[in-house]
């Protein structure tokens, strides 16, 4: 996975720095998203960053005092990437039905499964209770509701006898993120797609029970 680093490099003391450094902080997150990929995080240690990223520890530390640190600002890139899931509202709109609803799962769960590696460590993170982990998953929670707001204010009746619709999509998100997070698990019982289809019926017959 690639880490567009935007806006201005700065060094731990607080300089700004120019092109050339910013292109050696993408070099070192794109080289932390990497190793991510392939062990776990609290095996990643600064050398193998900054060999990965040609360049040596104490140019690492010229950017961030801690892995973590590095792994925030890669964290950050995934939430600016999560926009994807709110840019089509079409399916959104009309997931009352089962084609859409699919649709709204696809791309829910194809976005969790490209970044995965980084949610994983981003929700270890704020289950160990760090308020800017924390803050991060809650960002990625709320874009991946944000398609099913739409359609539980589209779809649901407007007298809702039984739950809120902001309690329906909380408990929507909350199951449809964490299949996406052990989809490969699924095997066992069943494929992919069934996974898929079947989350998508549970998620209109749902909208349509509110």
């Amino acid at each position: 996975m690639t880490i567009n680093s935007t806006g201005p490099a700065m060094a731990v003391d607080g300089r700004i720095v120019g092109e050339r450094a910013l292109a050696t902080r993408q070099r070192l997150t794109d080289a932390l998203a990497h190793l991510l990929s392939s062990q776990p995080f609290r095996d990643i240690k600064v050398i193998d960053i900054a060999c990965r990223a040609g360049t040596s520890p104490a140019t690492f530390y010229q950017y961030f005092s801690s892995i973590e640190d590095a792994l925030l600002l890669v964290a950050h890139h995934v939430v600016q990437e999560s926009d994807q899931l709110t840019s089509n509202t079409s399916a959104a709109e009309g997931c009352g039905g089962p084609t859409a609803a699919r649709q709204v799962i696809d791309r829910l769960f194809d976005f969790w499964q490209a970044h995965l590696a980084v949610i994983r460590v981003i929700d270890a993170k704020a289950a160990e209770g760090d308020a800017r982990f924390v803050k991060v998953r809650n960002h990625l929670l709320s874009a991946a509701g944000t398609p099913l707001d739409r359609a539980v204010e589209r779809q649901a009746p407007s007298v809702r006898s039984m739950v809120r619709p902001e309690v329906l999509t909380g408990a929507l998100v909350t199951l449809l993120t964490s299949a996406a997070t052990h989809e490969s698990g699924f095997a066992a019982w069943g494929t992919r797609d069934e996974l898929r289809d079947c989350l998508a019926s549970l998620l209109v017959n749902s909208i349509k029970a509110a």
